[in-house]
């Protein structure tokens, strides 16, 4: 099934779900599925009771309570879509499932003692933690913020008058001075828009990078540390991806940047993938590492992965391991909401720069790809997604799809 997501495009991610949304029982189509995880279940459960228990503890530990596996990370309808006749498919979120078959049983083989694990199971664990990384709550809420931030410098570079025109086009009528300041200071604002996060956008991401990450991650140096006595704890994103101490700070970390991948797999086992480019040249080709987990280990983990998480973190019900760990707030995502702020001005960025000196700065930067640009032309009005405010001084309320 991951191959099949892999290779659709994600202009085609609509005809995929049509494809793969009904599922036969019985000469009927199956109940869609609603409570939908964003972290596997079959991972969960290497962290909690026999009668699949877990403890989670809500950042910055302000409160925990013990849930069964079953109810831990849900978000409903997170992975469902709506398909061009209107109906609802929950076809990525059975898709994820078959592929958590393989996984399992490669965690399970991993558990028991097989390392390295070659062929078919590594490639299962490789596509597991690929998919893991990318479903989460974090990616589609980041994607969010980066695209209100994109429209807010849009906007801002282009001024009011250009926005009233893209208006004006859109809705065919004149709009006032009230109607564009008010819209100008929504759009404009720190962080930009609120957007609605659309589970389409975020599949089509899942779709672009979750084979070339998998492949990136089968090709990596693995590394599993196993522990006899320590603990290992996980979150709601527990994938964390790891930078050296002097990276700047300023620079975002992604799957391209980062020096390595740590995953707890289980209660008492974790697993550390570096990138063949991460490891210094003469030492690129060693071989998977298996590790003896010490207790500085186990702290260094399980803090990682609690700087890691988004919202929650869960262990063992018997295991009481945040004493002395530094639990930060829950996350916020996408790029600080100031970025930008020097490039908004109401009567446009550029405004005042005479034509030789505007003229130098498109020779400095070369043709224009008119394919790939864009600008407050290319802008959809209404902007899709958008959660308009009814304070709105309009005459004509905007109505995003």
């Amino acid at each position: 099934m991951l191959g099949k997501i892999g290779q659709v495009q994600p202009q085609h991610i609509k005809t995929f779900a049509v494809m793969q949304c009904n599922h036969m029982n019985g000469g009927g189509v199956a109940k869609r599925v609603r409570r939908q995880h964003v972290v596997s279940q079959f991972y969960l459960k290497g962290f909690a009771t026999d009668a699949r228990q877990i403890r989670r503890t809500t950042l910055p530990g302000t409160h925990e309570a013990t849930l069964a596996t079953a109810d831990a990370t849900v978000n409903k309808d997170f992975y469902t879509i709506i398909l061009p006749d209107g109906t609802k498919s929950d076809a990525f979120e059975r898709a994820f499932a078959e592929l958590e078959t393989s996984a399992a049983a490669a965690f399970q083989a991993a558990s028991t003692g097989t390392w390295p694990l070659t062929g078919q199971l590594r490639h299962a664990v490789a596509a597991w933690i690929a998919l893991q990384h990318l479903r989460t709550e974090g990616i589609r809420y980041n994607q969010n913020a980066h695209n209100a931030t994109m429209i807010r410098l849009l906007v801002g570079v282009s001024g009011k008058e250009a926005l009233r025109q893209v208006i004006q086009k859109a809705e065919r009528r004149v709009v006032t001075d009230d109607e564009l300041d008010w819209e100008w200071r929504d759009l404009t604002k720190p962080g930009g828009p609120e957007l609605i996060p659309s589970a389409h956008e975020h599949l089509q991401l899942l779709i672009s990078l979750v084979d070339p990450m998998t492949a990136y991650l089968n090709d990596a140096q693995w590394s599993v540390i196993r522990f006899k006595r320590r603990a290992l704890l996980t979150s709601d994103e527990p994938v964390s991806l790891l930078v050296r101490s002097d990276y700047p700070a300023w620079r975002g970390v992604g799957i391209a940047t980062a020096d390595a991948f740590l995953l707890p797999l289980n209660r008492h086992m974790a697993m550390l993938a570096r990138p063949r480019a991460s490891i210094p040249a003469p030492l690129r080709d060693m071989p998977d590492a298996t590790v003896p987990g010490t207790t500085q280990l186990a702290n260094t983990v399980n803090q990682e992965t609690a700087l890691g998480a988004r919202r929650y973190l869960y262990q063992h019900p018997d295991d009481d391991l945040l004493n002395g760990m530094h639990l930060p707030e829950p996350r916020t995502d996408g790029p600080d909401p100031t970025v930008g702020d020097d490039f908004v001005h109401e009567q446009g960025f550029f405004h005042g720069v005479d034509e030789a000196t505007l003229a130098s700065l498109a020779r400095a930067t070369g043709p224009r790809d008119h394919a790939r640009s864009f600008s407050i032309n290319d802008l959809p009005w209404p902007i899709p997604g958008r959660r308009v405010p009814t304070s709105r001084p309009s005459l004509h309320p905007q109505v995003a799809p």
